[in-house]
This record gives structure tokens, sequence and C-alpha cells, in this order.
């Protein structure tokens, strides 16, 4: 008989309300504070290496790194609609097809409306996908992984299809892009900073100054915080969004149950079934939003403009290990390596060292540490990728073609390396059969 009580909503200590409390652990402890500031410092210190061991000023230039924040929102925001689908145990390899859906959409509304229409269209535009995958998958019970990679195929013949009839009788349009979108959204700067509301650049006169250390910090900090757009900044804001949910609400708990042991979330009276429809469709609008915001970047729809991203979100989900911190540090290289590769060769070579050094250490550090029996397993892979480019770095001549294929050789590597720890959710892929009410 039930009593009228959620069982998975009590996960908050005694004593002190769920709100109370959830507020409490959303606190970070003392111990976290010193890691995440000695982890920037080490990475700024590497990075500064970086600069002068390859000569190589564009690698703390405020450009890249406004670039690298520009490039890493749609790959985070996209991986992270697969983080919600898939930890309710929805495989979601169509990411890239729900992406092109938001842009398309999104080039359709924004040319119409304009840029906030553009977002929302977006959306929209991913959601389509999600109810074709929620239907075809948790309803009909078809392949997952087979339904994700049709999606990735028929949304581009569709959008293509579409683009023909539509854009190419608009003004400005035709088969491979959408009118202009005249306008965009705000663009925000901190003030004293980066010289936001008409103060001083701060981060801009020191990058200018030339000094050590003093002119990378600025670069650095001015192209973080400096001429940063609003739907960029919303998108940095799903990441914690995210976070809290899934790991500090009861639904949150819930939306885990689902795709760790689901037999269990029925036996407390919860519904798999619900949880992962709405998981699909929550993770398909994310995705529809980082093609909207690719098209406010491009100022329109262009055919091909997601280039892959979709699928560099869904191995940013794999090497973060299904968790949004993960993914977020996942995303940033990512990103980081897209800016890089648009910049100057050297500024390439500066990146090659600081893998170089990373897989290096994380190798090393594996070796020493692991239990004897999965040392080579898990320690060898980082430290062959790290030694492969030093080797790289000191001998091999990059040439300018490299560097477009910078971001997918950087996921292939960071795969290689992260392989070896994964953790999926344990129900991932599993089909429930929906529960009756006899049953």
């Amino acid at each position: 008989m039930s009593t009228g009580t959620d069982p998975l909503a009590a996960v908050t200590p005694s004593g002190a309300g769920p709100a109370r409390a959830s507020v409490d652990r959303l606190r970070p402890s003392a111990r976290h504070v010193r890691a995440a500031l000695r982890w920037t410092l080490l990475g700024l210190g590497l990075l500064i290496l970086a600069r002068y061991l390859a000569d190589a000023p564009g690698i703390t230039a405020s450009a890249t790194w406004g670039s690298a924040l520009r490039l890493t929102v749609p790959i985070a925001v996209v991986a992270m609609g697969g983080l919600l689908s898939e930890r309710s145990g929805v495989i979601n390899v169509g990411l890239e097809g729900m992406m092109i859906g938001g842009t398309w959409t999104a080039g359709l509304l924004g040319a119409v409306a304009g840029p906030w229409a553009a977002l929302v269209g977006g959306v929209a535009g991913g959601l389509v996908f999600g109810v074709l995958m929620a239907v075809l998958c948790i309803e009909m019970g078809i392949n997952q992984l087979i339904v994700g990679v049709s999606i990735n195929v028929i949304a581009a013949a569709v959008a293509r299809f579409a683009s023909d009839i539509v854009f190419s009788g608009m003004d400005g349009g035709t088969i491979a892009r959408s009118p202009r979108i005249g306008a965009d959204v705000p663009h925000l700067s901190l003030p004293f900073v980066s010289g936001g509301l008409g103060t001083p650049d701060l981060s801009r006169t020191m990058e200018a100054s030339e000094l050590p250390v003093v002119a990378q910090v600025g670069g650095l900090v001015g192209g973080l915080t400096r001429d940063v757009s609003l739907e960029a900044v919303i998108g940095l804001l799903i990441i914690p969004v995210v976070a809290w949910v899934l790991w500090k609400t009861p639904f949150g708990l819930r939306w885990r149950a689902a795709g760790e042991e689901p037999a269990a979330l029925q036996a407390l009276g919860g519904s798999v079934h619900r949880t992962r429809w709405i998981a699909v469709l929550v993770g398909s609008g994310l995705a529809g939003f980082a093609g909207g915001y690719l098209t406010l970047i491009s100022q329109g729809y262009i055919e091909n403009q997601t280039a892959g991203r979709g699928f560099i979100g869904l191995a940013t989900l794999i090497f973060g290990n299904w968790t949004p911190s993960g993914v977020f540090f996942g995303a940033a290289l990512f990103g980081v390596s897209d800016a890089v590769g648009i910049g100057r060769p050297e500024t390439l070579r500066a990146l090659v060292v600081v893998l170089a050094v990373v897989f290096t250490a994380l190798g090393l550090l594996r070796l020493r540490r692991t239990v004897p029996g999965r040392k080579l397993r898990e320690g060898l892979p980082p430290l062959v990728v790290g030694i492969v480019l030093l080797v790289v770095f000191v001998a091999v001549p990059l040439p300018a073609a490299v560097s477009s294929a910078t971001p997918y050789v950087v996921t292939l590597a960071v795969l290689v390396v992260a392989g070896t720890r994964m953790r999926p959710p344990a129900a991932l892929g599993r089909l429930v059969p929906r529960r009756t009410r006899r049953s």
C-alpha cells in the first residue's frame, strides 16, 4: 500500500529541508577549491612554457581563447544533451542529426524573426528528431544505435531537401544556405577586467605590455571575458544546471536510476518510460540549441556547418565518463584544439607541447599508482601518445593542412588514452518493457 511519499526522494540529510540540503551540498569544499586553484596554476604554467618553447604567442592570445570559448560552447551543450539521454539508459548517437535539425530551423526562424527566434527554432528542430528517437527506441524497442545512425543520415538529407524548397525561394537564400540573420544577441564584457560598461580594459593593457606571465595572463583572461555573446553565457550555464538536476534533486536520482537500475526504479513506483522520454526530449532540445548557436555564429544556416561536432560531442561524453565536469573539460579541450586549428602553424606546435606533457605525465602517474595487474593497460597508452607527440614536436615539421584536422586528431588521441577507464551507465542501451497496471 502506498504511503503517498516518494522513496527515491529521501536523499537529504535528516533535520534539514531539501532546498537547504541541496544548497549546502553545492558549496565547494576547501579541498576542492585548493585543487581547482592548483590545477589552474599548473595549466597556466604549462601554456606559458609552451608559448616560449614553440615561439608561439598565439597560444595565449586573447583572440585564440575567445575563439576557443565560442567553439567550446556548442560541443559542451550537445554533449550535455547526450549525457542526459544516456544517463537515463538511452544511447544517443543521433546528436549530429539533431544538431543539423537545429541549424536548419534556426536559420529559417532567424531569417524571419531574428536571433532569439533562431535559438528557439534550434531547440524545436532538435526536438523533432528527439520525438522520433523516443518513439522508435523507447516505445517500439528498435536498436538504439541503428536509430541514431539513421537520424544522422536522414537529418542531412531532409535539411538539403527542405533548403531547396524553402531557402531557394527566399531573397539571399540558396539550396546550401539560408538568408542572412540580420541581427545578433547582445555581447557582454566584464567591467574593469575586459572593458565592460565603458570601463578601462585591464586585460588588454596586460596583454599589450609583452611582459612575461603578465601578457599571457592578460591574453587568457581577456579572451574568456571580452565580448562574450549572451547565447554563449546561456550555454555555459546549462552545464551547472544539468549537474545540479542530476546529482542534487530527487528527480535526478530517478533519472540516473533509469540508466543504472531500471528494475529498482520500477519497484519503487517510478516510471522508466516516462523518465527516458523526458531525458531524450530534453537532450535533443539541447542538441538543437547547440545547432542554433552555430547558426547565430555564422549569421545563418550553412550546409554541413556542424562539421561533425555532434560526433565530437559524443566522444566528449565518453571521454568525460558520463559526468558534467568531465564533459565540460573534454569540450574545452576540443574547443581549444579547434581554435588552434584556425591559427598559425606555430600555435599548433605549442598545443602539441601541451598535449605531450599532459599525456606523458598521465601515463607515468598511472604506471606508478594503478593496481599492478592494470598498470600496462592503463598507463601505457597515454605514455606512448605523449612520447609520440614529443617526437613530433622535436623532429617532425607540421604542414599547414594538419591544422584543420586538429580537433579530430585530438579526439582520437583522447579516446585512446581515456578508453581504459570508462564506466557507462549499467543499463545503457537496455530495453525495459512497459509496466502495465496488472504487473
